[in-house]
């Protein structure tokens, strides 16, 4: 029996790569030929690496992310949905998991050093020994952004082979999960959409795209996986991967559109076009995808031991259609876009990579849309996630303060607007604006967002996971209270990296490389927001603070921030040279006259747009004060009613002791 069983056990792992191999290889080749992305002759005279390098590469360029996706499962099953050890330690089946990880992510650097050199084979139009050899592979592959991106990968996924076979607590388990991810999104860092005008948005939205896709898939695949061993924890590792896919397939859903509207100039397209009949294939895999995810949350996790069985098929059934969908991904990448190239006629468009917009007026500053990817995706996400958790603690009939709730939805709009409307499109080439959009993420929309309680929500809807192990409350309770949470808390850390970073940023050379690359303006934007928050948790925040500061130190605080902030406008509004001119005169449009004098109002935006927001801070600040105080007094109340004021009872007895020692001096003296 026992024999049996075992047989039964193997046949089923050697189903799921066959399955995936043969899915994923037939959508790729199949979405090639239709697409019209495969390897074409070439016109004569003209040179090529030939069919082999032709055929090849889209190959290698799937089992990259197939051994990416078999990467990830690993790590995900073993930091987030495997059984955990106590006091944060791996399991034994998470140990299991980090080996075959290992040999994995080993195997995904290795494929992605080939997939690098047959890019530069292909780019180049050598044969592939020519590519391999040193003096050309050397010379070119740093050099070629898609041979760049996979090298990066490769590195990536080394580390992560070493790292795994020595890892043994989840924390840093979780921490190589999040560097597979960054591998995997490194690819999506080239594509062929730069010359679309929207590539800033191409970019994102396929990074997206990708890290969502191959978090999905890794899902299923460690499912699988925990099915085939018969893991008794298995019930765990389907709920805790039901919840996490809700938010993936929203990642998924929201960036695959996002990237469709960048190659297509129009609806009629995807059904007219290679290109579009290739994603309305997707399309109807995704649905199908959705209708089986759907199945397995409602009927299979709430009763998965009495239905194994059903739960083996529609994961394999899943993980086939994601194997599709990941080959049509990579013939999707390969075959040509129908979009009409953007009219990008002058060198600063260019650069730029969109054509300029027309002359700033309100309507198009604050109406326009200019949408970027990752930031617009994250706020619908963190609006949803907060209204999710808001009407799980009503449907307990529990109670959230209304006024919370909207200002973290105003929060969420404010960053929004900054980012994706019209102000977006002027930020990259006029001072001016960009400091408007600067002021707003670093100073306005924080205030918000740290007057909603997003912690202190998390915690009360998200329930505690069972004793010994760490769940999502668990893992916000521990990042609360961790050293890097004290440190980044710490007032001086604070004010540091909320006003003293401004100097490093705006009047060194940082600020121009920055500006130069849509990933370096997204992490500005990113520092902008994290510095804004830290900074007003610390101050107004309703959320816990690993080391609260009293009162006085909090308005002292936003005080010196004030007189820093003004220092720091001074200089620009009296600037006799324009700020950044490296980066802003090779963007500059024509309507946009003096760059100095854009330097001048951008500092004039900087000393005014401060007040506002001190004054909504001063406010709040004042109101909490006021609270905390009569809190006090209360408290204070009802300790007297229960107990007595000894307080007052002592201070009354020693009045008397001194008044009986004054008459007894004075009696004594007479």
């Amino acid at each position: 029996m026992t024999s049996t069983t075992t047989t039964r056990s193997s046949a089923r792992s050697w189903t799921v790569p066959l399955v995936i191999v043969v899915a994923s290889l037939g959508a790729l080749i199949v979405g090639l030929l239709f697409g019209g992305g495969s390897w074409q002759p070439p016109v004569e005279g003209l040179p090529d690496a030939g069919p082999i390098v032709g055929w090849a590469l889209p190959i290698a360029r799937l089992a990259e992310l197939l051994l990416g996706v078999i990467t990830v499962a690993g790590l995900l099953y073993a930091a987030v949905m495997g059984p955990q050890g106590r006091d944060g330690v791996i399991s034994a089946q998470g140990r299991q998991a980090l080996v075959r990880t290992s040999l994995a992510a080993l195997a995904w650097a290795g494929v992605s050093v080939l997939a690098a050199v047959l890019t530069v084979s292909s780019v180049l139009a050598v044969p592939f020994l020519d590519a391999l050899s040193p003096r050309i592979f050397l010379t070119y592959a740093w050099d070629l952004s898609p041979s760049h991106s996979l090298l990066l990968t490769a590195i990536m996924a080394f580390l992560i082979g070493i790292g795994a076979l020595f890892t043994s607590s989840i924390t840093a388990s979780f921490g190589w999960l999040i560097i597979a991810l960054i591998g995997v999104a490194f690819p999506g860092l080239s594509g062929h959409a730069a010359g679309l005008g929207d590539h800033a948005l191409a970019l994102t939205s396929n990074i997206l795209h990708q890290v969502a896709a191959t978090l999905w898939m890794a899902g299923v695949v460690a499912l699988i996986g925990a099915a085939i061993r018969r893991d008794p924890k298995i019930a765990r590792s389907a709920r805790v991967f039901s919840s996490l896919a809700v938010w993936v397939v929203a990642v998924l859903a929201l960036s695959g559109l996002l990237s469709s509207a960048t190659h297509l100039d129009s609806f009629t397209q995807l059904f007219t076009s290679g290109y579009g009949l290739l994603i309305v294939a997707k399309v109807v895999v995704l649905v199908a995808l959705l209708l089986i995810a759907r199945n397995l949350r409602e009927r299979i996790i709430p009763r998965i031991e009495q239905s194994r069985a059903a739960l083996g098929q529609l994961l394999l059934i899943e993980v086939g259609l994601l194997s599709i969908a990941m080959g049509l991904a990579v013939s999707l990448a390969r075959t040509p876009s129908p979009r009409t190239v953007a009219d990008l006629s002058t060198v600063a468009e260019q650069v730029l990579g969109y054509p300029f917009p027309l002359p700033p007026t309100y309507s198009t500053v604050l109406l326009g849309w200019h949408p970027d990817a990752f930031f617009l995706i994250a706020g619908i996400l963190a609006a949803a996630f907060y209204i999710a958790a808001v009407l799980r603690l009503r449907a307990r009939g529990d109670k959230w303060p209304p006024g919370r709730t909207i200002a973290w939805l105003l929060g969420i709009g404010t960053m929004m607007w900054a980012t994706n409307a019209g102000i977006a499109s002027y930020a990259t080439i006029s001072m001016s604006l960009h400091m408007l959009q600067h002021m707003t993420l670093a100073m306005l929309a924080p205030i918000l967002l740290v007057l909603g309680g997003p912690f202190t929500l998390a915690l009360r809807a998200i329930p505690p996971a069972p004793h010994g192990t760490r769940g999502a409350r668990e893992l916000i309770v521990w990042a609360l209270h961790s050293p890097l949470a004290r440190f980044y808390t710490n007032p001086i850390v604070v004010l540091l990296l909320y006003t003293v970073g401004l100097y490093g940023l705006y009047f060194t050379p940082l600020f121009g490389l920055l500006m130069s690359s849509h990933i370096g303006h997204v992490l500005m934007t990113i520092h902008f927001l994290f510095s804004g928050y830290i900074f007003y948790w610390v101050v107004i925040g309703v959320d816990p603070v690993p080391k609260p500061i009293p009162y006085w130190a909090k308005l002292m605080l936003l005080l010196v921030s004030m007189v820093v902030h003004s220092f720091f406008a001074l200089p620009i509004m009296n600037a006799v040279n324009p700020m950044s001119s490296e980066w802003f005169s090779q963007v500059q449009p024509p309507w946009l006259d003096s760059l100095l004098a854009d330097t001048q109002t951008a500092g004039g935006i900087a000393w005014g747009f401060g007040e506002v927001p001190a004054l909504i801070v001063l406010i709040a600040l004042s109101v909490q004060w006021a609270r905390d105080d009569t809190k006090i007094a209360k408290r204070r109340d009802r300790q007297v009613a229960r107990d007595g004021d000894h307080e007052l009872d002592e201070y009354n007895e020693r009045l008397a002791r001194l008044a009986a020692a004054d008459a007894a001096r004075e009696a004594r003296e007479r």
